[in-house]
């Protein structure tokens, strides 16, 4: 056994050296001559993938291969005439290696050759076509412009790719070249070509998954006849994913098998089981320890209809619903549900027991991005706030939400934005114990330059009633912690009554107005530093005595999501307070 390290000692150590020797050679070639940060690089990758001369004898068949490449990676910017001169280390020996290792290539690039004439020709169906039209008028290829074979290839890709997703599946290029005239520095550009017919959509096939058929229908954004398009199968792919109904989706033209202009639409589907459990364990210090667990059937019934559950336990709070989904035109963007659900909150000043049903009509309007539900709640709800005593109130709720939530970036998201409006209210003359208007609005906006990232965030609201004693707790404003003010604890900015002993007794608001902006910029590879400042508060009047928290923290891009640190300092009319957040999941 020592036998072998002993040998593998011996080996590592050599190729290390030639390793390491290796990148400090390719590292120390200077290249002189370009100004053009991107011919430069081109030439730089190029030229590197050469192994430095080990011996005087190999210097002129590095010369020859130095001109080679300097050749090929300036040619593609329209520079035909470079030349290179490799300057060798000031002594040139048998053994370069241990020598020194200053090589220099002077690169001349001569003249750049220009564009002369332009020709790009359409025939076939696509002569007509807006979008091809469009994207020819865009391409960079103009006379008198230096020739840049990387854009010529770039109009090509974007042409075909373009003129296939709109459904031009005999699309050709029938003579596509460029003559280039050294002498006289000029080239000439030639695109000729037939785009063939546009093809449309034929039937949907299912295969034997008769169960789906209606539903996919339903969801579909073209119909039979319709030219085709590639988004629009996206957007197919899109859609019945969102039905949460089938694990694997796949949508795809049978091309093959097109017939008079027209292309089949194969829908391939794997279900989910017919139960689906979900657990889940998070952490954070609004909270502290929380579980979830969640059931759902997506199939209950040939119509689509499907059902689920779901429980969630923490030290302040626990709730169990129920929830039944009916589609109506579709199951994504016009359906309706039913939810009935139990609630029990204890913590600051606060102890609550809920019991609630409700009806809630989800719609859309096509080319909106806004989601629309209309909604009617019974709910029954027995609580102790503060110093009052112990009461119970019934409402009946009508209301209406507006939400639209855009991102991009996945888990990390680095452009997005998220808004929601809601306005409910109860009248003693429908079921309802007092007189009550309810209305939030909150919006959340992430951008990026660059590297430096912003979020920003505001939250109002506010109540109108005969009888604020009788709002119950879960419909009062408190404020504080890691999603609204940091620097205080969870829910602990309120209005508030003092015992006997002088102790603050929060009795929650009848308003509430929150801002807060943060910054953040990469410092490492997955981790952001972060600072931020907060400021509002839930009171009796709106933009009263606003507290303020600031401070700094930490985001860790892990794998499941991010993570957030951050120590904040929070200050209000009564004290000063310091406190560590711990958060996670998406920023919208």
């Amino acid at each position: 056994m020592s036998l072998n390290i002993s040998l593998s000692k011996s080996l590592f150590l050599p190729v290390f050296l030639f390793f390491v020797l290796f990148k400090v050679h390719a590292a120390e070639i200077n290249i002189k001559g370009i100004e053009d940060a991107r011919v430069l690089k081109n030439v730089r990758a190029h030229v590197e993938s050469l192994d430095i001369p080990s011996a005087s004898y190999q210097y002129s068949q590095y010369q020859e291969s130095v001109q080679l490449k300097v050749t090929a990676a300036t040619q593609v910017f329209g520079y035909y005439h470079a030349t290179a001169v490799v300057t060798p280390p000031s002594a040139v020996t048998n053994n370069l290696v241990t020598k020194n290792k200053n090589w220099s290539i002077w690169v001349e690039l001569g003249p750049v050759t220009l564009v002369r004439t332009v020709s790009i020709n359409i025939e076939g169906q696509g002569a007509e076509d807006k979008e091809l039209q469009a994207l020819l008028s865009s391409i960079n290829l103009k006379k008198g412009k230096p020739l840049e074979h990387s854009i010529y290839e770039k109009a090509k890709n974007d042409l075909q790719s373009l003129a296939l997703s709109r459904g031009y599946f005999d699309f050709e290029f029938e003579q596509s070249n460029i003559k280039v005239f050294e002498s006289l520095n000029s080239a000439d550009i030639i695109l000729q070509i037939n785009s063939g017919e546009r093809y449309k959509f034929a039937d949907l096939r299912f295969g034997q998954d008769a169960r789906s058929q209606q539903l996919i229908k339903s969801l579909t954004p073209f119909k039979t006849g319709d030219f085709y398009q590639a988004s629009q199968l996206g957007l197919l792919n899109q859609r019945l994913k969102q039905t949460q109904y089938f694990r694997h989706v796949v949508v795809r033209p049978l091309v093959a098998e097109a017939n008079d202009g027209a292309v089949p639409i194969q829908v391939i589907l794997t279900h989910k089981p017919r139960d689906n459990f979900d657990l889940g364990v998070g952490v954070s210090s609004d909270v502290g320890p929380r579980f979830t667990g969640k059931w759902t059937r997506p199939w209950v019934n040939e119509s689509g209809h499907s059902i689920g559950a779901e429980v969630f336990v923490s030290s302040p709070e626990q709730y169990v619903s129920m929830n039944y989904k009916v589609p109506l035109e579709d199951a994504i963007q016009n359906y309706l549900s039913y939810q009935a659900g139990y609630q029990a909150q204890n913590e600051n000043d606060t102890s609550s027991h809920k019991w609630s049903i409700s009806a809630t009509r989800h719609w859309t309007v096509e080319h909106s991005d806004w989601q629309r539900s209309a909604f009617i709640r019974l709910e029954q709800e027995t609580y102790t706030q503060g110093l009052e005593a112990e009461q119970t109130t019934r409402l009946l709720t009508p209301g209406l939400t507006l939400s639209r939530l855009r991102s991009k970036g996945g888990l990390d998201i680095n452009w997005g934005d998220k808004q929601t409006l809601t306005t409910e209210f109860a009248s003693e003359s429908l079921l309802s114990d007092i007189n009550m208007v309810r209305i939030t609005a909150a919006s959340k906006w992430v951008r990026s330059v660059e590297q430096h990232r912003f979020s920003w965030r505001a939250e109002i609201g506010g109540i109108v009633t005969n009888d604020f004693d009788q709002v119950p707790s879960s419909l009062r404003f408190f404020t504080g912690g890691d999603q609204s003010v940091r620097g205080f604890d969870y829910k602990t900015l309120s209005p508030f009554e003092l015992d006997s002993d002088e102790e603050r007794e929060l009795t929650g608001g009848q308003y509430l107005a929150v801002a807060s902006i943060e910054y953040s910029y990469p410092v490492a590879e997955n981790w952001r530093a972060a600072t931020f400042i907060d400021a509002g508060n839930a009171t009796e009047e709106l933009f009263k005595d606003p507290a303020i928290g600031f401070g700094f923290g930490a985001i860790w891009n892990s794998p499941i999501g991010p993570v957030r640190l951050y120590l904040a300092k929070g200050k209000s009319d009564f004290g000063s307070s310091r406190y560590f957040h711990i958060s996670m999941g998406p920023s919208l």
